[in-house]
């Protein structure tokens, strides 16, 4: 026997190894925070398995929750022991299933609302102890297998400040203007931050249009589409985040922004005689919603007609059917992709002839 394979057959075996378990993804990303009275629960779940087979009709989405004692704080804790301890008192306050799961992650963010978080108890009210929760997010199979729990995420409730008042919208060429007025009770709202959806969502996105808390009681909306139907309203920031708390929505406001405003009049409008046309060119306009031109000409007597037409990206024409020694005049105007479309006003007019003797 070659000493190679004595060595081989002398080898001793490990310990044989843990079977591995396949368990149900868990949820990331889970953030809490006020709105009025409630507790909004985002987080990003994956109805899958570690191995990335899908899970059966039958899981379950757990929202759990718990008010922990004074010395349980994240901060003051390692992250194992406050999932323990998490795990042994906290409580489901929602198990999300069926087409209600379906629903609320149709886009993989589950997003859940603790209506009145509180339960009656006094927010933060003067001489009351603090009240403080934990909120996790577990994801069950249909065979009872549930994925690791999600870190636990804390928020102290504070007394919800009451909703701006009174506002409006008015609309402007490209433009929303809102404005509102602060509730009045107690002190002002150091900020706000402005919500917009949709007529085809149910919800206010979790986002605010304004990238930073507003000062002002005033937003300008220029991210919109002309034609499209929207809803508006605004919500005070009772204290600065982390996590953020906000007061209950105001009213909402309904506009649907109609486009009835034409481009600017195009200008630097000049006429040149290239051998048998009259060449017209422009300045370019510049609105977003720019669809072309219109070229128009009449003869020393006569009202315009239209001559012809050009796309958004062309600054030139190229009148090929005048006639010599015919002086004509031309204006130019510029229409948008509305439908009808909005016209400008015609350009100041240029004339040209073509000579009688030009060029065959």
């Amino acid at each position: 026997m070659s000493l190679i394979a004595a060595g081989l057959g002398c080898g001793k075996k490990g310990p044989p190894l843990a079977p591995l378990r396949i368990l149900p993804r868990p949820a990331q990303n889970v953030h809490v925070r006020q709105v009025g009275s409630d507790v909004v629960l985002e987080a990003a779940v994956s109805l899958s398995r570690t191995d990335g087979s899908p899970l059966g009709a039958g899981a379950v989405v757990q929202v759990m929750k718990m008010r922990p004692g004074p010395a349980l704080k994240p901060a003051r804790v390692s992250a194992r022991y406050l999932v323990q301890v998490f795990q042994k008192e906290a409580k489901v306050v929602a198990p999300i299933s069926g087409p209600d799961l379906q629903n609320k992650i149709a886009s993989g963010h589950l997003v859940y609302h603790d209506r009145d978080a509180a339960g009656g108890e006094p927010s933060a009210a003067e001489g009351a102890p603090e009240l403080r929760f934990l909120y996790a997010v577990r994801v069950v199979d249909q065979e009872g297998k549930g994925s690791a729990l999600s870190m636990p995420q804390e928020i102290s409730l504070v007394p919800p400040s009451p909703p701006p008042t009174d506002l409006a919208a008015t609309v402007g060429e490209g433009e929303v203007r809102l404005t509102w007025e602060s509730s009045g009770a107690g002190k002002p709202e150091a900020s706000y931050n402005v919500y917009r959806r949709a007529a085809s969502q149910e919800e206010m996105p979790l986002q605010p249009l304004n990238p930073a808390p507003l000062s002002d009681r005033a937003y300008v909306d220029t991210l919109f589409h002309y034609g499209e139907t929207y809803f508006y309203s605004v919500r005070a920031l009772a204290n600065p985040p982390p996590p953020l708390r906000e007061s209950a929505p105001s009213a909402e406001v309904e506009v649907r922004p109609l486009d009835v405003y034409a481009p600017k009049t195009p200008t630097g409008l000049a006429a040149a005689v290239e051998g048998q046309a009259i060449k017209l060119y422009w300045f370019p306009n510049s609105e977003p919603d720019l669809q072309g031109y219109r070229i128009h000409r009449r003869e020393t007597r006569g009202d315009f007609r239209l001559l012809g037409e050009v796309g958004a990206g062309e600054t030139s024409y190229a009148d090929a059917t005048a006639a010599r020694g015919v002086r004509y005049y031309y204006a130019v105007t510029a229409v948008d992709g509305t439908t009808p479309p909005n016209e400008s006003a015609r350009s100041d007019e240029v004339s040209e002839v073509v000579p009688a003797d030009a060029g065959p």
